[in-house]
């Protein structure tokens, strides 16, 4: 059962409880700025007793549980790049949280990314055939995106806050794209059903525990911007070499899409460095 408006209507709706929750996660990840040798999850321990937190956690779910309808709905070529969306719904959000006013260029970086997503969009398949994935293709995915993932983390320690901040929100982004890849097996495809399930679970946890770290150490703008692009981006890679998602664009479809990649890159560019950054006093909280 496919229905594609559907399947776009609800990920826009979902995109929107990850503005909400990511805004909040931000600002409460930030009160622990000051605190660098607290991380992982040391980190998600201290969270965990704030109730703002809690709060972007019950936006999250509700927000992934939206995901989930729309993958039901749609193929994760179509659902994915509609988290983009995110970050230009929590542009304002921010800024009125901060108590400041969303300036031209960020308003203009924002049409960017919406029209490079309308670009993008117009390459994806809005119909596919249930996923159908073995065990062994399953496991090499499932091992190949933990090892990259692991990879980027270790590397993340050898840089600075900003620079390792980004690191650990790419590989998080991959590992929401893992997870995103597994429930739409579980919801209408057909595999190994117990490994997609635990992969899903751990992948979602692990994501979450290093976009908190993220938030902490670079605010809120390079981390979102880089796991909106790169979530997409690894779950569509997943959708097609994974789930058998096929995409078919010709020479002037194909140069479109390139061309709206590069909108919506540049227009996160922008947002990444003027938008939400972290608390200008971080309040160091026990």
């Amino acid at each position: 059962m496919q229905h594609p408006a559907v399947a776009i209507g609800v990920a826009l709706a979902s995109a929107g409880c990850y503005a909400v929750a990511a805004v909040l996660q931000q600002r409460e990840a930030s009160r622990h700025a000051s605190d660098a040798e607290i991380s992982g999850l040391a980190l998600f321990g201290r969270l965990v007793r704030r109730s703002r937190w809690w709060v972007a956690v019950s936006a999250t779910v509700v927000g992934a549980l939206l995901h989930l309808v729309a993958l039901r709905f749609g193929p994760l070529t179509l659902v994915q790049p509609l988290g983009v969306s995110a970050l230009v719904l929590a542009l304002p959000l921010g800024a009125w949280l901060v108590g400041r006013t969303v300036t031209r260029g960020e308003w203009a970086a924002a049409g960017a990314v919406a029209l490079g997503l309308l670009a993008i969009l117009s390459l994806a398949p809005h119909h596919a055939r249930p996923p159908e994935v073995s065990d062994a293709a399953l496991g090499m995915a499932v091992g190949g995106c933990a090892l990259v993932v692991g990879l980027m983390v270790l590397v993340s320690s050898f840089f600075g806050h900003r620079a390792g901040s980004v690191l650990r929100a790419a590989a998080s982004a991959i590992l929401f794209g893992l997870a995103s890849a597994m429930a739409r097996l579980l919801v209408a495809g057909s595999g190994p059903w117990v490994l997609a399930a635990l992969t899903c679970a751990a992948a979602a946890v692990a994501g979450m525990v290093l976009i908190q770290m993220a938030y902490r150490d670079g605010g809120l703008g390079a981390p979102l911007a880089t796991c909106t692009l790169v979530d997409p981006l690894s779950a569509s890679v997943l959708g097609v070499v994974l789930l058998g998602e096929v995409v078919r664009a010709t020479p002037l479809e194909a140069v479109l899409g390139v061309v709206g990649l590069a909108l919506t890159a540049a227009g996160l560019t922008v947002l990444s460095r003027h938008a939400h950054k972290p608390l200008p006093a971080p309040v160091p909280v026990p």
